[in-house]
């Protein structure tokens, strides 16, 4: 079975997980942890929730760092089989996953689009019904009811109406730049797109404001169409790659890194710069900052493991990245180096200050 990113899978242990990324090793799912119960660990640094009758701390990355620190160790004494060792990764690099063993349910974003779409508007309360709304709105693009999902609260059932986002789902790489092509010039009563304001008090959180000046942030992101406003409740629009269509495949490279730097290309192709892991295809690069141990090699790729740099630059126009190079070896004896941002433990040292990517022209 193919396991696409943001489905929600329970466990036997009580966690809510979704599913990060849609290439996965034949044991277990790479996942994000999204709600632990408190009564195996707990920290006071992380928002709490009452959900399915059980007390529930919400794993945020870019919480306190010390506090994070201490929260996943004890984690990873808690539920060891839930944290992954990959053996194409250096052992370093956190990864989480549930053993298939440990899966309790799953939670399908595009089976849970269908049964909403099928439901009598009436029998919806104001929340629900807003979706639906949106829902019949982004399906003026000419995709089907099967490109799409719901996920997160709304697939669940936890949403609160007063503050829950609208979460949607896009299966396929080709669906996606399709639907925004679309929302470039849609128009609706109840839609709205985010000031500058709104922007700019997103850019005040985690590390954005220490790596981008406010113009740049907003040219960069008034452009994607991913988030917005339909009546009143927030938006986020995600990508969902099919199985065909997959711009790695796991277990077909080893990735080896040999330090940290900064470096600058330009952009050749952006089109799985949707999906998480994403990517970006660069020419003509150069290194701008280096650890000793990286030589001036050619990078011909940008990895990101965060959606905050999904659709952030295109063809022809040179972006600026910091973090880990990596060299990658394919199983058909080809090689390439790649920079990465945005792994797990980045978010555990000071890579969280130092890593990102943006447009520079």
């Amino acid at each position: 079975m193919h396991f696409y990113e943001s489905s929600i899978i329970t466990t036997k242990d009580g966690l809510q997980c979704q599913v990060y990324g849609n290439e996965h090793p034949s044991s277990s799912i790479l996942v994000k942890p999204k709600y632990i119960p408190t009564s195996t660990v707990e920290s006071s640094a992380l928002a709490y929730r009452f959900i399915m009758g059980r007390k529930m701390n919400r794993l945020n990355m870019w919480a306190e760092k010390e506090e994070l620190k201490s929260y996943i160790a004890r984690f990873r004494e808690a539920y060891s089989s839930y944290v992954y060792t990959s053996p194409f990764h250096d052992k370093n690099h956190l990864f989480f996953s549930i053993p298939i063993d440990k899966i309790e349910r799953i939670y399908f974003p595009r089976r849970g689009f269908k049964e909403l779409m099928s439901m009598p508007p009436a029998s919806l309360d104001q929340y629900l019904f807003r979706v639906f709304s949106f829902s019949q709105f982004l399906l003026q693009s000419g995709l089907r009811i099967k490109d799409f999902g719901i996920t997160y609260s709304t697939l669940m059932g936890h949403y609160n109406p007063a503050i829950s986002d609208i979460n949607i789902v896009v299966y396929g790489k080709e669906n996606f730049w399709k639907l925004m092509s679309y929302l470039e010039s849609a128009t609706h009563p109840f839609l709205h797109w985010k000031t500058d304001e709104e922007w700019l008090a997103f850019h005040k959180k985690r590390n954005r404001f220490s790596i981008s000046q406010e113009k740049e942030f907003l040219h960069s992101m008034k452009r994607r169409k991913t988030e917005g406003y339909f009546d009143g409740s927030l938006f986020v629009i995600f990508a969902a790659e099919k199985e065909e269509e997959v711009w790695f495949k796991w277990g077909e490279e080893k990735y080896t890194s040999v330090g940290q730097a900064v470096i600058e290309g330009e952009v050749v192709d952006n089109f799985s710069s949707v999906v998480r892991p994403g990517c970006y295809n660069i020419k003509n690069s150069t290194i701008i900052e280096n650890d000793p141990q990286v030589a001036l090699i050619p990078i011909s790729k940008i990895v990101f493991y965060s959606r905050d740099y999904c659709m952030l630059a295109y063809p022809g126009e040179r972006i600026r990245a910091s973090g880990i190079v990596e060299h990658v070896q394919m199983k058909s004896g080809e090689a390439y180096y790649r920079l990465v941002v945005g792994y797990f433990d980045a978010y555990l040292d000071e890579r969280r200050e130092k890593e990102y990517i943006k447009l520079i022209s």
